[in-house]
């Protein structure tokens, strides 16, 4: 009688009990699972396997840890890929299920509303055009491919999305702390490389050094993906250093009423600190890791992401930029060798020499000429498939298998890849329809991030839409001697523009609106 009395009175003491023993032969059983494992298959697959278990329990508390790491994972390339029926399993291909089952668990386990924007729409209308053109592509194969990298980067699109919408700012900052220390691997990758002119002899500049392709193979494309990290670092940093010196108010306040009580403010002022050099820190390494790529595209590209969001930041920097740009514009018009090494003189100089215009296939070749003769020349090639496809292209990933049918010059009969322009490229494989496409969709997130910049009085959401800007604009520029949607960019890329969206969300939560206005 009293100890069913008891029972009655104590179901949580027996109920913690029962999950204690559950727990201790789990615990048995998967030490005795492990150390079998290990003894079967050796340390390395082991470790593999345990922190793959952790890295799935992680995701099952935090959903939104697979998708962040599958951001994390996109500099990896093919660093401990394992090549499976002959493919390469690189670690981004290994992580996307993980993302997708983290978001899986947060619809239909944590029961979490589905979030999402009208950016999906012209986002998926270009992924259908692409799609659309595996009617009348030379190569199938070639088709579905490309097809199939654009649908990875949507449906990572749109659960970047789910997970940034409406999510806090330490979370949001944690993104940014992750892709900021990615970007520092990188880069200290690259200027390693270009330092001590690791490389192929074709990547040479001067005598001494080399270009930096970091894990991307090319310089270009190892740019093209800094310039993506950059923007959003940078103006992050700039939030969280001009947030210090009220922090350090509060806890000069705090310290006069005593050691103790000043616990909380001294903690928020070193985590603050520590962030904010952090970011900066990152930011300057990422910059150099951009330099050292000496990739014109890039440098023209961050030059106008810097101006462009310097000049949406503050009236005191507009102001500035009646001194500073007059200036910089004569040091690059004459006085740029007299200033900066020989190196980055010749790159400047000729680059804005290789911005004119000319026909590949009559202009004498040269040493000096030759990249830009061959950039040219696969512009031309690509335009002369748009030229006798204008309505659909010559179908997506298909630019290489009918290159031999247009190119312009048979010193120049081979592909490079791509059109060496991402908007020719887009216009050669899918038309008209697809580039108008591509032109809706950024556009769309030009007006989000400008409308948040413009009228947010949260520096929060200014800053994320700042740095967000920054990269659109600096990416832009670089696609025009570059195609940046390869190699899983376009998932970086998709993170910035669900950054966009949340920062508009968020301005969008504190304004009188109407239900319509909510729904971007």
């Amino acid at each position: 009688m009293i100890s069913r009395s008891m029972h009655t009175l104590h179901p949580t003491r027996a109920s913690a009990a029962g999950r204690r023993s559950l727990a201790w032969i789990v615990t048995i059983l998967l030490t005795a699972g492990m150390t079998v494992l290990f003894a079967q298959a050796g340390a390395f697959t082991t470790v593999a396997l345990v922190c793959a278990l952790l890295i799935l329990l992680a995701t099952a508390r935090y959903p939104w840890l697979g998708v962040l790491l599958l951001i994390a994972s996109v500099p990896a390339q093919n660093f401990g890929a394992i090549v499976v029926s002959g493919q390469a399993l690189t670690v981004t291909r290994a992580l996307f299920p993980l993302a997708i089952l983290g978001y899986a668990l947060s619809l239909v386990v944590r029961r979490e509303g589905l979030k999402s924007s009208r950016i999906v729409v012209p986002y998926s209308a270009l992924v259908l055009l692409i799609a659309s053109s595996l009617a009348w592509a030379a190569s199938m194969s070639a088709a579905a491919g490309e097809t199939g990298r654009w649908l990875v980067a949507l449906v990572a699109f749109v659960i970047i999305l789910h997970f940034l919408i409406g999510a806090t700012d330490k979370r949001i900052l944690a993104f940014i702390v992750v892709i900021a220390a990615a970007g520092v691997f990188q880069a200290t990758y690259g200027v390693t490389q270009s330092l001590f002119a690791i490389g192929p002899e074709s990547f040479r500049i001067g005598t001494q050094g080399s270009r930096a392709f970091g894990t991307f193979g090319q310089p270009n494309s190892y740019a093209g993906y800094l310039e993506m990290v950059f923007f959003p670092v940078f103006w992050m940093g700039v939030l969280v250093a001009g947030r210090l010196p009220e922090h350090l108010r509060r806890y000069r306040i705090a310290r006069g009423q005593g050691f103790t009580i000043s616990s909380a403010a001294r903690h928020s002022l070193l985590v603050q600190s520590v962030l904010a050099a952090f970011l900066t820190g990152s930011s300057l390494v990422i910059l150099s890791g951009i330099v050292a790529s000496y990739s014109r595209g890039a440098w023209l590209g961050v030059a106008a992401g810097i101006t462009l969001t310097g000049l949406l930041f503050h009236r005191w920097v507009r102001r500035g930029a009646l001194i500073i740009l007059p200036a910089v514009a004569i040091l690059l018009l004459g006085g740029v060798s007299s200033v900066v090494p020989d190196a980055f003189s010749e790159r400047i100089t000729t680059g804005f020499a290789d911005l004119r215009p000319f026909d590949a296939s009559s202009i004498p070749v040269t040493d000096e000429n030759f990249a830009a003769a061959e950039r040219m020349a696969h512009w031309q090639a690509g335009w002369r498939m748009f030229s006798d496809n204008p309505a659909g292209g010559v179908g997506a990933g298909n630019f290489n298998e009918r290159y031999d049918d247009y190119f312009v010059r048979e010193q120049f009969r081979f592909s490079r890849g791509h059109a060496h322009n991402f908007y020719i490229h887009l216009l050669a494989e899918t038309g008209i329809a697809g580039l108008a496409a591509y032109v809706v969709l950024i556009g769309s997130l030009v007006y989000l991030a400008l409308r948040v910049i413009l009228l947010a009085r949260s520096r929060f959401e200014r800053m994320l839409a700042l740095g967000a800007f920054g990269t659109i604009v600096s990416v832009g520029v670089h696609n025009v001697f570059e195609n940046l949607h390869v190699l899983n960019l376009s998932i970086q890329l998709g993170l910035i523009w669900a950054l966009i969206i949340a920062a508009h969300r968020r301005w969008l939560s504190t304004q009188l609106r109407t239900p319509a206005e909510i729904d971007t």
